[in-house]
């Protein structure tokens, strides 16, 4: 672990890169370049049938991550915004009636100081059963309103997020989710458990790979990632981030990043942030960056949640 005095600044020229997607994209958080696909190891993720993935594993856990847009349901549900699908990023179920995301995800506008909360967003999540059912909204069972509660203390100038550790929002949903989906456990981890060469993992919607499907169930697809710590840097008693060689690219903001802790499999330790040149070329030398979960967030995380208990 190391302590840098300067890496708002060589986070924040990333930053610009990344956020100024948002224009021509239309996805918040992550800057979107052509790549060799053959450099490309993430897999889909099913979440209902573990005979699909690979080794058989059982994913069901994640399908506690969904897809956030930074508008209300309303806009998101129109069949005739054929960029529904291809404008959201992700979000994971931290309990029944909140989600966890980035702050850029929920206010994409160029220049966000101090936004008021209560922004109405949009979230759905739940994999369809069959290939045939496109449920609430291009693949992904149920589509619930929500507003955003509380954020971390950034700001954002002409799409550079200013403190990138601080870069999340947490949604309180209009209504809990079906109880066939379990949220994700989020913790704090001890740095002496995250040395380098430990492996994390990524889930999401990457925008790349939404277009692969030609059936208009972009979202139906939930992508997973995996990779090693590189170093662990710790900006402030508040703030750190992990640099890891985790692939990601754009759509996967606000995403977990898990791993197995105290006997414990699957939890949540940080969120996809921003990466470093097209997100899948990493390497020690070029990592991706996730925030990582300090007790501080926690405690503001925590604390929103229990100013808006779930029904």
């Amino acid at each position: 672990m190391r302590q840098v005095g300067q890496l708002y600044v060589a986070l924040g020229v990333i930053g610009s890169i990344l956020l100024g997607a948002v224009a021509e994209g239309r996805i918040p958080g992550i800057w979107r370049t052509y790549r060799p696909l053959e450099n490309d190891s993430r897999v889909v993720k099913d979440r209902l049938h573990s005979s699909k993935n690979l080794n058989s594993e059982d994913d069901s856990f994640l399908n506690a991550v969904g897809a956030v847009w930074s508008y209300g349901i309303n806009q998101s549900a129109v069949r005739r915004y054929p960029s529904a699908g291809y404008n959201a990023s992700t979000g994971f179920l931290i309990d029944p009636c909140h989600v966890l995301t980035n702050l850029h995800v929920v206010y994409p506008d160029p220049v966000v100081v101090d936004p008021p909360v209560g922004r109405r967003v949009a979230f759905a999540v739940g994999q369809t059963a069959g290939d045939n059912d496109q449920g609430a909204l291009q693949g992904l069972k149920f589509l619930i309103g929500g507003v955003v509660i509380a954020h971390g203390d950034t700001i954002i100038v002409d799409r550079l997020v200013q403190n990138p550790g601080n870069d999340w929002a947490v949604i309180q949903l209009a209504t809990n989710v079906d109880s066939t989906i379990t949220p994700m456990p989020i913790s704090a981890i001890d740095l002496v458990q995250l040395p380098a060469h430990s492996k994390l993992s990524a889930a999401g919607f990457p925008a790349d790979h939404r277009q692969l499907r030609n059936d208009g169930f972009k979202l139906k697809d939930l992508w997973g990632s995996e990779g090693q710590i590189v170093e662990i840097v710790r900006a402030s008693t508040d703030v750190a981030f992990i640099q890891s060689t985790i692939q990601t690219t754009p759509g996967n903001s606000g995403g977990p990043i898990y791993g197995d802790f105290n006997a414990q499999k699957h939890i949540v330790v940080g969120m996809v942030q921003s990466v470093r040149g097209n997100g899948i070329d990493v390497s020690e030398s070029m990592p991706n960056i996730q925030i990582l979960f300090t007790p501080s967030t926690l405690a503001k995380i925590n604390e929103a949640q229990a100013h808006t208990p779930c029904q």
